[in-house]
């Protein structure tokens, strides 16, 4: 089982059954989880994410890591705050794309900084891998900070969003 650990945060890709739970009952993958059982869920767009993850994931069973949410478990809670999606293995371009939620009451607090850039170094860590990239809204100036923090830089834009990019080699992982 790969779980990452942080000063603050231990992270875990949800397998089937896990993600399944998710999507049925939040509160149900906190009890699988041993995790604190709240009064959060996810909502609808969430949900939605979630399924999408759960169709690619049941046809890449073997590498699900790279297809599934990663939950954000803050330690001394034991609670779920949030989740970073990665939504594929490295295409072609050795490119990994990855999207991330976290519970209102914890931002602005570096956990997604913190779980992020975890997430990154395991990713990059892969030999097939040169890029991990990120789209945000460009009213997300939150974001954008958190992305321009761990070393990404804007590489493209479209109407709405600004896509982000790490390589590899420039890193600082």
């Amino acid at each position: 089982m790969t779980e990452l650990f942080t000063d603050r945060l231990k992270l875990k890709p949800l397998n089937k059954c896990e993600l399944e739970l998710a999507i049925k009952n939040f509160n149900d993958l906190e009890k699988e989880l041993g995790a604190e059982i709240t009064k959060e869920n996810i909502g609808p767009r969430e949900q939605s994410v979630y399924k999408i993850r759960l169709n690619d994931m049941k046809t890449n069973i073997d590498l699900y890591k790279w297809y599934t949410p990663w939950v954000l478990i803050e330690s001394k809670l034991n609670r779920i705050i949030g989740a970073i999606m990665i939504k594929n293995y490295p295409d072609e371009n050795g490119e990994v794309i990855i999207g991330y939620a976290l519970q209102e009451s914890f931002r602005r607090k570096g956990y997604m900084r913190e779980g992020v850039s975890a997430l990154i170094e395991w990713i990059l860590n892969n030999d097939d891998v040169k890029f991990v990239v990120a789209d945000t809204l460009k009213s997300n100036i939150a974001s954008h900070g958190l992305l321009k923090q761990i070393g990404m830089a804007i590489y493209k834009e479209d109407e709405e969003c600004y896509w982000w990019r790490i390589e590899k080699s420039n890193s600082r992982m």
